[in-house]
């Protein structure tokens, strides 16, 4: 008897994690897009409802209100995306982004928003040279890096060493980080793509790319 039941528990054990691990991410989704929703009725939606019952003079579903509002905002970013895809456009948009950041105030924050939106757009975009492997923040771990410059003169003098500039991001959002200068011989090559490490960087180490990471005895990292 102990041992069935011992068996018992553990498949009503394995049932209860794999339904978990179905379920879970499933309503966590829905959850997210319904305060997403609740977001979108409350600061689109009620507007463009009282603006219909103004019009029409008659209640109007605060749902129904919320999906114009929506298919209005659709609109309004396709609008913004055609325009900023013709030459013009692209000229009048870097006008703007130019006026924008010479503001103190408004340049923290829309700069740093606008490479968070870049990178979830299109993460490829991102410029980043070799991935190396550096050790970070003490000596006994390591922590993946991007070789973004090499050479600094001024640098090299001051140290009488070579030294590559690598930027260290932070997971979960890559843009942040800190720039480390460290001597060309104490860094570790990575056979890994910029775009598989910036996923593993961003999922927090879940996502990890197929091919195990080799470490190479070449310094070249340019």
């Amino acid at each position: 008897m102990p041992m069935k039941a011992a068996k018992r528990w553990s498949s009503l054990r394995r049932y209860l994690l794999a339904g978990l691990a179905v379920l879970a991410p499933l309503v966590l989704t829905l959850f997210v897009l319904g305060y997403l929703l609740q977001l979108a009725h409350r600061f689109v939606g009620l507007p463009v409802e009282r603006m219909l019952a103004a019009q029409i003079g008659k209640e109007v579903s605060g749902w129904l209100a919320s999906l114009l509002g929506f298919l209005m905002v659709v609109a309004l970013v396709l609008i913004v995306g055609a325009i900023a895809s013709t030459v013009i456009g692209r000229r009048l948009l870097a006008y703007g982004e130019r006026m924008l950041l010479q503001l103190p105030l408004i340049r923290t924050i829309y700069a740093p928003a606008k490479q968070i939106v870049e990178f979830f757009v299109n993460p490829s975009a991102m410029q980043f040279g070799a991935v190396v492997l550096v050790r970070y923040p003490h000596p006994n771990s390591y922590a993946i890096g991007f070789v973004t410059g090499r050479d600094v003169e001024v640098i090299n003098e001051a140290t009488g060493r070579r030294l590559v500039n690598v930027f260290i991001p932070f997971a979960p959002v890559p843009m942040t980080g800190t720039l480390l200068l460290v001597p060309e011989e104490e860094l570790v090559a990575v056979d890994m793509s910029a775009e598989d490490a910036l996923k593993m960087i961003v999922s927090g180490g879940v996502v990890a790319p197929v091919k195990e990471p080799v470490p190479s005895q070449s310094t070249d990292f340019s």
